[in-house]
């Protein structure tokens, strides 16, 4: 193990930083692609959420537009355009 820790200290402070530069870029490739599936997941998270919420609507034998009329709190006396 000794040798390990000398030869650690014999590469130059150039090559420290290029190996440091190489593993920040790594770390930094990393998180693009946990940032990107964090994005897909929240995305299919959300479209499981309104899949729920049409059905739920659907099964509640009002149209879609009285569902949307009671979220609004509208006693269904104004039109609105959906």
């Amino acid at each position: 193990m000794a040798a390990r820790g000398r030869r650690k200290k014999n590469i130059s402070l150039e090559e420290e930083l290029a190996n440091l530069t190489e593993e920040m870029d790594a770390c930094e490739a990393k998180i693009k692609e946990l940032t990107d599936k964090k994005k897909e997941l929240r995305q299919q998270i959300e479209k499981k959420q309104m899949e729920a919420l049409y059905q739920a609507a659907l099964d509640s034998g009002k149209s879609i537009e009285e569902t949307i009329s009671l979220i609004h709190g509208n006693n269904g006396d104004k039109e609105q355009d959906f």
